[in-house]
């Protein structure tokens, strides 16, 4: 009988190693104890370490540069005028801005939202009614808030307020 080549005799022996480590593999973990004694974990701990990895952080006053007066989280801006927001760059993490109707008469906003991260899409409503949450990358973005309201009782110009958090 002849002697089986190099190659055959590798092959064998590679698929021989194969199992063996499976059927170790398989016996081992079934009776790994590692996390014997300990209770699994709880939703709250689930709950706080989702929130830390992965829920974006808000977007925080000091970042956010604006054209209107902006105090206490409150933007104040003139009937037909449009008030410029940047929100300034940031950490690795993204992070969210909300942008919320305020105040009496803040029902006619609308926005623009513009990230300066790329590739990436601008959003645009056309009445502000319900609060919006945006994305905010590393970059930075720019928000542009149109007040459309109508002239107050008083002649002058009305004005919107919107909440950003």
């Amino acid at each position: 009988m002849a002697a089986p080549k190099p190659s055959t005799v590798v092959l064998l022996l590679a698929v021989f190693a194969c199992i063996a480590l499976y059927v170790l593999g398989v016996g081992l973990g079934a009776t790994d104890n590692s996390r014997a004694g300990r209770p699994p974990m709880s939703k709250e701990e689930r709950g706080r370490l989702r929130e830390r990895f992965i829920k974006p952080r808000p977007v925080k006053a000091e970042e956010l540069r604006t054209d209107c007066p902006f105090s206490q989280g409150v933007l104040t801006v003139v009937a037909g005028n449009a008030c410029r927001v940047t929100v300034a760059e940031g950490g690795a993490r993204p992070r969210t801005v909300e942008v919320a109707p305020a105040g009496p008469g803040s029902g006619g906003v609308s926005l623009e939202f513009t990230p300066k991260s790329k590739p990436a899409l601008p959003v645009s409503e056309d009445l502000l009614r319900e609060p919006m949450k945006l994305d905010v990358m590393e970059e930075g973005a720019e928000l542009v808030l149109t007040c459309r309201n109508a002239i107050s009782g008083g002649g002058q110009p009305g004005r919107c307020q919107v909440l950003l958090r």
